[in-house]
């Protein structure tokens, strides 16, 4: 039961008038989502007052809740032709879009379209302009990309309105592209839409000649869609249930088509093709409505059809009201006169004229007041928004620089931590380091004190050797030999120098360093007793530079002094010395 009365109620809503101020049929919209306001129109025709109260009905027992309802009332009023019930309309979807209602994106995107739409009957281009556009956000923020089409096809429209023709053109010209020759329901309408949206920029411009070919493309389009339907499915809810409802979305499309080739041809003179298609429209469904006969008007105008122009006018009078002060209005003023003028009635016609220019004075002074209100408006609200930007702004740059400044504290806070840190687990390492150089310093004295005595009771000391000698005997012997006379304190101290001393062969003398020692070969022994000397030297003699201990402890290059070094005892000379301030012994 409650499914049924909301569908009602959607028919009859979407039934409630499909014609704005500019006599077009109304376009489907989001809202519709069980039926199109085309096909609903044909069921209901306008039936603004049932509508009301099946809403009504709706909300007394409970099947809607008074969201829906406002949403559904605001439909109604947008529709209709009279101005009050419009400026209702535009308030409720206000309200709507500041609620949490329109928290839901397809509810926000259907107040949206209602708001386009009144905006476009009330000429109000900025609005129309700027609802469309966030339409346009919210229908790609859900993935609508054919309805976000759709809407930026309005946007063609409203660019052309505000003077921007060619550029408005182009964006239609984009959408049509995107969406002409596909077989879905979805994409089939939103081209015949976009097609419509430009016939409507050529038609205030006055470009009749380009309108014929579009309004025929339609027509094409549309027989398509009515003899392959099956191959036009899709998941779309514009997608009609059944064949009676196919029949009558291409109908109505068909007769549009045909009303803009009517306005088209008269306007162009070719009275023969403006009442052939005359008669074709007038035969259908959409010609008997009075937004379809209220489109043709002025093409009966041109075509000195004076009497059904006048009826039109006078069905139209009805549904105004007292609501005159419009351009819609003044456009039928305008024809009145036209029409007593032809009918020899000059009275009467110099009346009209009369009515009209003053009407027409009257909306022109209207406009430029709203608009210059508009432009007021948009001007102290662009002001306040740069001066809420500037100071937001400012704000977001303090606190980027507090932030910015306190990263830095923080940076260099941990990094002296970090630094300190490290210099005392580097001190405390030196220190280690140091007392473990002194150490072995010490240690290699001792074992080259014993090793001295030792040699004196076995070898004599003569600068001839024996063959008898081991190698480890040798070693010991040329040992306390080098350490005695300090030979490794002179950077020319080397293998051939003690082969030539001692009178050893090359052999003789590797294999006494490479046997008889812990070092290997001679070149590693002199390097470690230089070290130990310029350990001493580093410590005991403060006065002497590094690299004057360096000269003084065999070394002929400071370089490759502190590289052994450091590669020795993993601290640096001059890091040994600040360590180690007590003599070694």
């Amino acid at each position: 039961m409650k499914k049924n009365l909301l569908y009602l109620l959607l028919l009859a809503v979407s039934a409630v008038g499909c014609t704005g101020k500019g006599g077009t049929q109304r376009e489907p919209q989001p809202s519709d989502t069980l039926y199109t306001a085309e096909e609903a129109m044909a069921v209901y025709g306008y039936e603004p007052e049932r509508a009301l109260t099946i809403i009504d009905s709706a909300l007394i027992v409970g099947n809607i809740d008074e969201d829906v309802a406002k949403l559904l009332r605001a439909k109604v009023y947008s529709q209709s032709l009279v101005e009050p019930q419009s400026d209702t309309a535009q308030q409720m979807l206000l309200e709507l879009l500041e609620s949490d209602y329109t928290e839901d994106l397809h509810n926000r995107e259907v107040v949206l379209d209602l708001l386009c739409t009144i905006a476009r009957n009330k000429y109000q281009t900025e609005r129309q302009l700027y609802w469309a556009t966030l339409k346009v956000d919210c229908c790609r923020e859900q993935g609508h990309e054919t309805e976000a089409l759709r809407t930026e096809a309005e946007i063609g429209y409203i660019l052309a309105q505000v003077g921007e023709e060619e550029k408005g053109i182009a964006k239609l010209n984009g959408v049509i592209a995107s969406l002409d020759g596909r077989r879905y329901v979805d994409e089939m309408d939103a081209c015949v839409i976009a097609i419509k949206r430009k016939i409507n920029v050529l038609q205030q411009f006055g470009r009749q000649e380009e309108i014929i070919p579009l309004a025929r493309h339609i027509i094409e389009i549309v027989n398509d869609y009515r003899e392959h339907n099956n191959e036009y499915t899709d998941n779309s809810y514009r997608l009609p249930k059944t064949p009676e409802q196919t029949e009558r979305y291409c109908n109505f499309s068909t007769s549009q088509a045909q009303g803009f080739l009517v306005n088209a041809y008269a306007s162009l003179s070719n009275e023969d093709s403006a009442r052939y298609y005359l008669s074709l429209f007038e035969q259908s469904d959409y010609g008997s409505t009075l937004g379809g006969r209220r489109m043709i008007a002025h093409a009966l105008c041109l075509l000195g059809d004076y009497d059904k122009m006048l009826a039109i006018y006078d069905d139209v009078d009805k549904h105004l009201g007292n609501d005159t002060l419009n351009a819609g209005y003044a456009d039928m003023l305008r024809g009145r006169a036209l029409a007593a003028q032809a009918a020899g009635n000059s009275g009467q016609a110099v009346g009209y004229w009369r009515r009209y220019a003053d009407l027409n004075n009257h909306v022109n002074k209207q406009l430029q007041e709203s608009q210059a209100y508009e432009y007021a408006a948009r001007y102290h609200l662009q002001e306040e928004r740069l001066n809420t930007e500037r100071e937001r702004a400012a704000s977001k740059r303090m606190s980027i620089i507090i932030v910015f400044l306190s990263v830095i504290v923080l940076i260099v806070v941990v990094s002296i931590i970090l630094l300190l840190r490290q210099l005392s687990s580097i001190r405390k390492k030196n220190d280690v380091l140091s007392y473990e150089i002194a150490k072995r310093i010490e240690y290699e004295g001792k074992y080259q004190q014993l090793v001295e005595s030792e040699s004196v009771k076995e070898i004599d000391d003569k600068e001839e050797l024996g063959e008898g000698l081991s190698d480890s005997q040798l070693y010991e012997h040329l040992c306390r030999i080098i350490m005695e006379e300090k030979l490794y304190m002179n950077p020319a101290c080397d293998r051939q120098m003690l082969q030539d001393r001692f009178q050893l062969s090359k052999e003789r003398l590797g294999a006494a360093f490479a046997q008889g020692s812990r070092y290997g070969t001679l070149k590693n022994f002199l390097n470690e007793v230089r070290l130990l000397h310029s350990a001493k030297l580093l410590v005991g003699h403060p006065e002497m530079s590094i690299n004057e201990v360096a000269t003084a402890s065999g070394y002929a290059s400071y370089v490759v002094f502190a590289r052994n070094f450091k590669q020795r005892f993993t601290i640096t000379p001059t890091e040994f010395r600040d360590r180690k301030t007590v003599p070694i012994q």
